[in-house]
């Protein structure tokens, strides 16, 4: 095991002996200084080659340790089970969620969407919390690439919640595939003509045209940033 995996393997074990319950990938992020989602989920799927960790796709908080590392306070034969409040999703006050109690739910990670030139489409499986109010039926993730979204307040490296359909209607924001590669634009048509709009006035729409094959992937629900984690040291 590397010292990173048993950073995160000691980071469970440690979170769930103080509160009781398993920590979020996102309390994970924060609490190991990971910048991605995707780095936390890199290292869950280590642990659970390596038969330390069982994740289960449903669940809120899905996480069983299946072995018990020396030292660990489940040494014993204990299992990260998934007591009441986890199962409830509730993220205590004063930790992700900064006061008050938010609902998390699992969505597909599905793909990479550009904020800028589309790239080509490919499908990722895998999983990631998100806010409840973005976890509407058949909804599914993307991780933002670029940075033609930025004056709406989407950064490169954010993730988006995305409710698939195949039409939009004009100034909305969509997931849309173009010969094959797909973006995240503002959709404005008039009469047989597209334009997919950046948010960004440094950069230029992308115009479809009938010669093109285009299609849309589905409208943007919200999205979600992550931070490094701050080490009490000012950068200036």
């Amino acid at each position: 095991m590397t010292p990173k995996q048993k950073r995160v393997l000691d980071f469970i074990l440690g979170f769930v002996e103080e509160h009781g319950f398993q920590p979020s990938q996102m309390e994970i992020a924060q609490g190991c200084g990971f910048e991605s989602l995707g780095t936390v989920q890199h290292y869950l799927r280590i642990l659970e080659r390596h038969g330390l960790l069982a994740r289960q796709s449903n669940a809120k908080r899905g996480l069983q340790l299946t072995a018990n590392p020396p030292g660990s306070p489940f040494a014993k034969g204990g299992t990260l089970m998934t007591p009441p409040l986890a199962q409830e999703g509730a993220v205590p006050a004063g930790s992700f969620a900064q006061g008050g109690n938010v609902t998390f739910l699992e969505l597909p990670l599905v793909g990479i969407v550009a904020a800028g030139k589309p790239v080509h489409a490919f499908e990722l499986a895998d999983a990631i919390e998100v806010p409840s109010a973005m976890a509407g039926p058949g909804n599914v993730v993307y991780e933002v690439r670029g940075d033609s979204m930025v004056e709406m307040g989407i950064m490169d490296g954010d993730y988006v919640a995305v409710h698939p359909q195949s039409v939009a209607e004009n100034g909305q924001t969509v997931i849309a595939e173009v010969n094959g590669s797909i973006t995240i634009k503002k959709y404005q048509r008039k009469g047989n003509i597209i334009q997919l709009l950046p948010a960004n006035a440094a950069m230029s729409p992308i115009t479809v045209t009938e010669e093109d094959e285009f299609h849309i992937r589905g409208i943007l629900v919200g999205s979600m940033r992550f931070y490094r984690k701050w080490t009490g040291k000012s950068s200036t």
